[in-house]
C-alpha cells in the first residue's frame, strides 16, 4: 500500500467507529510511531533469532526470524569505519556483521569476515592455540547497549579499518497534501512512504488504529481493501 492508501484506510475505520477525522499532522505522528514500533519488534526477533508467541487474529504475531529480517531489509545499511583509540562508534541500532577491509600494511587483499563473539567466549578464544585471532581469522567484541553508542574491540588490534553491515531506522513517513476548497488533497510528489516491507502495511493500519482506540482484525483490513475502499474520493 502507498501511504495514501494507508491514510484512507485509517480514515475509513475511524469514521466507522465514530472516532472522527484524523488530521494529516496526527496521522503522520502515528504513522512514524507505528512503523518504528513494528521495526523494533522485528529487529528484536532478528537479534534474538527466536520467534515470539502467536496471538491469534493479528498480523505478524508468528514472525520467523527470516520473515522479520526480510521485513526490515530496507533498513540494512553498510559503511566503512575506522576504529579509533577508544573503539567507540554510534548511530547504529544493531550491527549484523563486520568485515576487515583490504590493507597493504597488513597484507590483506580482500574483505575478511570478522566473527562477533560474546564477552563470555572472548577469553576462551584468546587463550586458544587453535582458534586464536589472526589477520586471517579476526574476531570482534561488541559492548554497550542494544542501540546507541557501542564499543568495538577487534582482535588482533592491528586491524583498524572495518566494513559494517548494520540496521538503523532512517525513515520519516509523511502524508503530504495541498489544500483545495478547504480540504487536504494528497500530494504524492512531496510525501514519504513506509520503508517496511509491504507485507507489514496491514499491520501498520491496525497499529495506528490501536493508538486511536480502534480494535480491528486482519480480515477486516483485507476485506475493506478488496472492496475498493481505497478508491480516491470523487
Amino acid at each position: 500500500m502507498t501511504i495514501d492508501e494507508v491514510y484512507r484506510l485509517v480514515q475509513t475505520f475511524s469514521n466507522k467507529e465514530q472516532r472522527g477525522f484524523i488530521s494529516p499532522k496526527d496521522f503522520n505522528l502515528l504513522a512514524k510511531q507505528a512503523e518504528l514500533e513494528l521495526y523494533n519488534k522485528r529487529l528484536s526477533i532478528v537479534m534474538e533469532k527466536s520467534q515470539p508467541k502467536k496471538a491469534a487474529g493479528y498480523y505478524g504475531e508468528s514472525l520467523s526470524p527470516l520473515v522479520a529480517e526480510q521485513d526490515i531489509s530496507p533498513f540494512l545499511l553498510y559503511g566503512t569505519s575506522t576504529i579509533s583509540a577508544t573503539g567507540t562508534i554510534s548511530g547504529f541500532d544493531y550491527i549484523k556483521s563486520i568485515y576487515a577491509l583490504p590493507s597493504d600494511e597488513l597484507d590483506i587483499n580482500t574483505n575478511i569476515p570478522v566473527e562477533i563473539v560474546s564477552a563470555e567466549n572472548l577469553q576462551q578464544v584468546l587463550r586458544s592455540s587453535l582458534a586464536k585471532p589472526s589477520i586471517e581469522n579476526p574476531i570482534a567484541l561488541l559492548s554497550g547497549g542494544s542501540s546507541g553508542s557501542k564499543r568495538i574491540s577487534i582482535f588482533p588490534d592491528t586491524i583498524s579499518k572495518i566494513y559494517i553491515w548494520h540496521y538503523t531506522y532512517t525513515n520519516n513517513p509523511k502524508w503530504n497534501y495541498v489544500t483545495i476548497a478547504g480540504k487536504p488533497v494528497y500530494d504524492a510528489s512531496n510525501s514519504v512512504g513506509f520503508m517496511l516491507s509491504p507485507n507489514t502495511h496491514g499491520e501498520i493500519v491496525i497499529k495506528i488504529l490501536e493508538y486511536l482506540g480502534v480494535s480491528i482484525r486482519e480480515a477486516e483490513v483485507v476485506q475493506y481493501a478488496q472492496a475498493n475502499e481505497l478508491k480516491a474520493d470523487s
